[in-house]
């Protein structure tokens, strides 16, 4: 009975804007109906209805009141404390919501949930809780998330010169806000504040922090330019990295900002004027006594009530409720490079098409990419703007677009290796592409990022499993780069198929030698004296001459897409099979054994627990877990295969989730890839993915080139 009234129970709100956010009925699992004097009624609200409203806004008194005379439930409504991507004045997506029945977290004056979750942590803090919440502050921490994580501005040039931990932090606040009459604090809290740094610290830089809304023009705040106008007091107008800022402070003072907090979590002493949510408990130095808040605090306590307890957290891609680190996670690979951004990333030489899917991969690496094809504009392009970097496609590029690396940096992209449905010849946008700040990681004698990360890689406990369940994953999910090839086979197909089933109960060793494209750069630039998959096959057969060879077409050339193909004559004087349209992955899972140039089959066979034999010079050779044909004295790292599997698909590519136009995890765009090949073969669409017809492929680049406007 008790979930029945549950699943009736209706959510109330004073105002249009709450009642109609479909996001806030995500997080509260039901819709919003808005109140309407007509409805107030015992008839109209039932007694295990609740009501909301928004922190202490003044239109939610009455609401709370008529909760009261109802003896209904009633929540107070506000943002966690890690709550956006960027700013909700752009608007950005909320990631957290607090519910507070008790009251809310900035106000002193009475009671909150994260209040009273304090109080009782003895109780339900453990020891696997400590160790959580250590590992979640270190996230925090090491990427600079806070409340808001929109791009920051670099220090400007005096603070950047400062000595580290040598000034002193006073945290300015927008005037009128809730949370400093709520916690106390006043206009002369500010005044005194500003004296008191003053006093304290006679030899040190005291910098003033203005509020992000106060850099916007959206408000105003406490302190202005005459509070600041001492020598020795610098106003810090940028909207600055918080962790580049906290490197040169020392200590903190604020009245209630939550920017006391997150210091806090970088280990610095904390003043505060005010009574906000964590001040009280033996973890600041406070002005001010709160008699309710009488036991001492670890900080490790204090930050689990706070970010995992209390806030409720949205799973910004899949729309459903999920934990505190899944949002850390997801904003983490949002800022990971924000810190060695440039200013503008000219992406020279992109066709239109290409143009649509750029952006998203390039996030945070540069603020603006401005695509070009003028090879004289871009070179003076690059000469007067002092913080640029040139984007190429691939490697096969001139010497003059090479040697613009001593102007400003050179970045390479390419298909990344989970790719798409579908072939990016058939003009199929990629959900994972690379971008290498050194090379490109089919060019072996050449620096490159994937080479470096690989010779210096060590795995964590946590990493090495993660490695582990994504080859699993992409394994079960029967994936590959561009995952074509038909799994529903015809008559004459699936006999082969049966065949091959036999001969790998035998003791005749299946070996699988993939096509490739003979003009493709990682062929061309590979080592070694094989250049054509004939010359492939006939070394193959001469080093396996006992073995039954199935020589698989690559799906460009049997296609059609691209020309080149070698086809079943020719394939079948020295192969024992030729198959075109199959899965790859199939072939995958019946094979002993891979022979390959440079094909990223290789990997996946790999992934597979099967042999590899390269001919050629792949990012994957060299490192021990292969048979090689040639040398790699470069590739200094004997590898495990969780090692090569954690740096080449989750370090070293980028992933974009094409619902949100963001960078993403392997493991959503698996998901992601799985779902949109259901849908193409509960359709028939199988064969639609190898070569689609002109109107098609002219759909795709009118519907990317859309969408690439909302992102």
């Amino acid at each position: 009975m008790a979930v029945s009234d549950h699943g009736r129970r209706k959510i109330w709100a004073p105002t249009y804007g709450i009642a109609n956010n479909t996001q806030l009925t995500l997080f509260l699992g039901k819709d919003i109906k808005k109140l309407h004097r007509i409805f107030v009624n015992k008839e109209a609200i039932a007694g295990n209805d609740m009501i909301v409203g928004w922190g202490h806004k003044p239109y939610t008194l009455k609401a709370k009141k008529l909760a009261v005379q109802l003896g209904v439930n009633y929540s107070h409504l506000e943002d966690g404390f890690i709550g956006y991507l960027g700013h909700p004045t752009d608007k950005s997506k909320r990631l957290s919501l607090i519910q507070d029945k008790t009251g809310i977290y900035y106000d002193a004056t009475q009671s909150s949930d994260l209040e009273q979750l304090c109080l009782w942590s003895q109780q339900w803090f453990s020891p696997e809780l400590e160790s959580r919440t250590e590992t979640l502050r270190s996230r925090i921490v090491e990427f600079g998330i806070s409340k808001y994580n929109h791009q920051r501005d670099n220090l400007p040039t005096w603070l950047a010169e400062q000595a580290d931990h040598s000034a002193i932090l006073l945290v300015d606040q927008t005037a009128g806000d809730m949370s400093v009459e709520c916690g106390l604090g006043s206009t002369q809290a500010f005044t005194q504040m500003i004296e008191d740094a003053l006093n304290n610290h006679p030899e040190q830089l005291i910098i003033v922090k203005t509020h992000p809304d106060v850099i916007k023009g959206k408000k105003q705040g406490y302190l202005d330019i005459q509070a600041c106008s001492h020598s020795r007091v610098r106003l810090l107008g940028e909207d600055c990295s918080l962790k580049a800022l906290f490197n040169k402070i020392e200590r903190v003072y604020t009245v209630t900002s939550q920017l006391g907090f997150e210091a806090l979590l970088y280990g610095l002493p904390v003043y505060c004027y005010g009574l906000p949510f964590y001040a009280g408990w033996g973890l600041t130095k406070d002005k001010q006594v709160c008699e309710r808040r009488n036991i001492k605090l670890t900080l490790n306590q204090l930050i689990s009530a706070a970010l995992i307890q209390y806030p409720t957290y949205l799973d910004p891609e899949t729309h459903k409720l999920c934990e505190v680190e899944t949002i850390v996670d997801w904003l983490a690979l949002q800022l990971q490079t924000q810190n060695q951004s440039v200013q503008i990333c000219y992406a020279f030489g992109f066709s239109l098409w290409k143009r649509a899917f750029i952006k998203p991969f390039v996030g945070r690496m540069a603020r603006k990419v401005i695509f070009i094809n003028n090879r004289n504009k871009l070179k003076k392009l690059v000469t007067s703007t002092p913080s640029a970097a040139v984007l190429l496609w691939g490697a096969n590029h001139s010497d003059w677009v090479v040697q613009l690396k001593p102007s400003c940096p050179v970045w390479f992209i390419e298909d990344g290796f989970i790719r798409s449905i579908g072939l990016g010849a058939d003009l199929r946008r990629p959900s994972s592409l690379v971008i290498d700040k050194q090379g490109m990681y089919y060019v072996p004698d050449l620096p490159s990022d994937i080479v470096a990360i690989l010779n210096q890689i060590t795995l964590s406990k946590a990493q090495n499993q993660r490695a582990q369940r994504l080859a699993q994953l992409v394994v079960e999910r029967s994936l590959s780069k561009y995952n074509v090839g038909q799994k529903n086979l015809s008559a004459a197909a699936l006999a082969t198929m049966q065949k091959l089933k036999q001969l790998s109960k035998g003791k005749q060793e299946i070996i699988l030698v993939p096509g490739q494209f003979e003009q493709d750069q990682s062929i061309a630039n590979s080592r070694g004296k094989i250049k054509t998959n004939l010359a492939l096959l006939q070394q193959v057969r001469q080093d396996y001459s006992d073995a039954f060879i199935v020589y698989k077409e690559h799906p460009d050339l049997y296609s059609g897409v691209r020309p080149g193909a070698l086809g079943d004559e020719a394939a079948l004087k020295v192969a024992d099979l030729y198959l075109a349209d199959v899965d790859i992955t199939s072939l995958l899972d019946l094979c002993d054994r891979v022979c390959t140039l440079t094909s990223l089959t290789g990997f996946e066979a790999l992934l597979r627990n099967k042999k590899v034999h390269t001919y050629g010079s792949p990012f994957y050779a060299g490192w021990g877990l292969t048979e090689d044909q040639l040398d790699f004295t470069e590739r200094t790292h004997q590898l495990t295969l969780n090692q090569l599997i954690f740096a080449t698909l989750i370090s070293y590519p980028k992933y974009v989730d094409w619902t949100t136009g963001l960078l993403t995890s392997p493991e959503r765009v698996i998901d992601l890839l799985s779902e949109e090949r259901h849908r193409y073969e509960s359709t028939g669409g199988a064969k639609s993915r190898l070569n689609s017809s002109w109107l098609s492929r002219f759909s795709r680049k009118v519907t990317y080139f859309y969408e690439a406007t909302r992102f």
